[in-house]
């Protein structure tokens, strides 16, 4: 680890221990946002060696950098940025964080007490700024040698294990704010190196251990013997434990279990509702109990299904926040556990029927379909995927994961989903993908629209600095398509200025002027070709897709026809 009595002055001394522990307790990406009184924290972790540091220069765009690989890993990143309003563009990353449990550490420097409330330039009142979001806030004092060091190093075990949920509650952002006095840059300083000696067993821990352990709470076995298992995104124990379920699952694009057989519940209720009832199918469908797993489902028609069920339903993997949108539940589970099968445990029939005959629908249609637009676009992209092995397909929100999900196309074996559902915001979704990619070393394909695009356009420099493959497809229908299939499209005098806001650009040139790779693909066969070379190429691709919306309006139609048509006949 870091020689830390070589320290050139006591803030750096401070802040190496920040770095140090954070290094010792497995941390390994810190992304640094440049900065004058946040120059203490940038130089230590910058000098950590066991800390992998990358640099982002706007701090919206590096909070989701860290927030891309933390849910990649697992693991928290650490985001460095200075005072004042650079803290306030953290917060979007830092809400994401929180409802998705992703572990997250802002380190944000600030002016020390003196120069707060004076009127002194670039101080605001932040140490509470991120609280409502955050899992924790604290202030940390100025470095000063009366306190001790042991405070420093059990802050941070303390901001770790609660970013993790290890603490006794839910994993999320956590923020820590650090104040410092000159000198801000690492010159040279005396300083009293007896500071040290009260965390001797520390500093000289032959395994680098970090101060202190915090022990999670252990896992718990449940026995499961409802027929339907409702999965949204899951932790990875409990989602090991339904990888290989012989019940019926009915998962969520971002649940790591989606595959042919556990997706398109959205579809086959979606036949229910076109055109009056189909009673044989939904007498089909009809379960005896519910167990719903994990974070929530996408799909609205799955959910207002479940609360219309006059059955038992259990939540599994709920607490803060809570996943019970339809406030049906009989009981909430909060505590990790894993699940295992009943010995009775046996498909649900009905569902199995129709899960089946939906996918088949689906795939039937999109491969027949020769036309560009979105939901084509991301078959495609798909099946060129399947070439290889491993990698992670991030649906952006809006649109993109919507898709997926209705039209059931399960990512390709060995690959898994990414997305930002937690608050399903339209912003940072490029830095996400891009934190993705550099924490896995492995290949990313973005699905994102084109006003999220727009949001996102500074954070191309973050993704040409990428030496992996990641493909960011931008499926661009000139404006939010989303907002066709919403009540509000019945008012056009508003409607297109308003909501779907045209903005008439391309986004192949803008990408060029980063030094990123592009295309943009005309048909189906060219997609296939781009993505076949965007794959084999180990850094950035941005291939733009122009779609007219009502072209993936109508092949979505025609998946739904296909689909209730397939239905009907099963359960005639």
């Amino acid at each position: 680890m870091s020689d830390i009595c070589a320290a050139s002055n006591f803030n750096l001394a401070w802040t190496t221990l920040i770095a140090d522990e954070c290094a010792r307790s497995g941390i390994e990406h810190a992304v640094i946002c440049p900065g004058s009184r946040s120059a203490p924290l940038a130089v230590a972790f910058a000098r950590c060696a066991k800390i992998r540091t990358h640099i982002a220069h706007d701090e919206r765009g590096g909070a989701f950098l860290a927030l891309g690989i933390a849910k990649a890993t697992r693991r928290p990143a650490v985001l460095i940025v200075t005072s004042g309003t650079a803290v306030a563009n953290t917060l979007p990353a830092i809400v994401e964080a929180r409802l998705t449990r992703t572990p997250l550490l802002v380190f944000s420097a600030d002016r020390p007490p003196e120069l707060l409330d004076c009127g002194a330039n670039q101080a605001i009142s932040q140490g509470q700024l991120l609280a409502n979001a955050a899992r924790w806030a604290i202030s940390m004092p100025c470095p000063m040698p009366e306190i001790p060091a042991e405070y420093v190093l059990s802050t941070i075990d303390e901001a770790i294990a609660r970013a993790l949920g290890d603490a006794g509650a839910q994993g999320g952002g956590v923020h820590v704010n650090c104040a410092f006095r000159e000198p801000l840059a690492p010159s040279e300083q005396d300083w009293p190196r007896a500071w040290l000696n009260s965390i001797a067993r520390w500093m000289h821990s032959g395994q680098a251990a970090p101060w202190r352990s915090t022990i999670a709470a252990l896992e718990s076995e449940v026995e499961v013997d409802a027929s339907l298992l409702i999965t949204g995104r899951m932790p990875e124990p409990l989602r090991q434990s339904v990888d290989s379920w012989r019940g019926t699952l009915l998962a969520d694009i971002t649940s790591g279990v989606a595959r042919q057989g556990t997706i398109g519940a959205d579809l086959v209720l979606r036949a229910c509702d076109h055109e009056g009832p189909c009673v044989a199918l939904e007498d089909a469908l009809r379960v005896e109990g519910i167990v719903c797993a994990g974070d929530a489902i996408l799909s609205k028609r799955v959910a207002a299904w479940v609360a219309r069920q006059d059955c038992s339903i259990e939540i599994f993997g709920a607490g803060d926040p809570r996943v019970d949108a339809t406030h049906r539940a009989h009981a909430v589970h909060a505590a990790p556990v894993t699940f295992r099968a009943a010995r009775t445990l046996k498909p649900h029939a009905g569902w199995k029927r129709a899960l089946a005959c939906v996918a088949d629908a689906s795939t039937t249609v999109l491969a027949s379909e020769r036309a560009l637009c979105e939901p084509t676009a991301m078959a495609e992209v798909r099946d060129a995927c399947a070439a290889l092995p491993h990698g992670t397909l991030f649906y952006g929100s809006s649109m993109p994961i919507r898709d997926a999900d209705f039209l059931a196309i399960a990512p390709p074996k060995g690959w898994c989903v990414g997305s930002n559902r937690g608050a399903s915001g339209i912003d940072g979704l490029l830095e996400t993908a891009t934190g993705h990619a550099i924490a896995t070393a492995e290949p990313v394909v973005a699905f994102v629209g084109d006003v999220s695009a727009l949001h996102d356009l500074n954070s191309l420099q973050l993704a040409s600095q990428v030496e992996t493959p990641l493909v960011l497809v931008v499926l661009n229908n000139d404006g939010g398509g989303i907002f066709r299939y919403l009540p509000i499209a019945k008012h056009k005098d508003v409607f297109d200025r308003c909501f779907v806001t045209p903005h008439g650009r391309s986004f192949a040139p803008i990408a060029g002027a980063f030094g990123i790779a592009q295309d943009t693909p005309k048909s189906r066969n060219a997609l296939a070709s781009a993505m076949s070379k965007a794959l084999r190429r180990g850094r950035t691709t941005v291939l733009e897709i122009h779609c007219a919306g009502e072209s993936g309006e109508k092949v979505r139609a025609r998946v739904a026809l296909a689909a209730r048509a397939a239905l009907t006949l099963e359960f005639a």
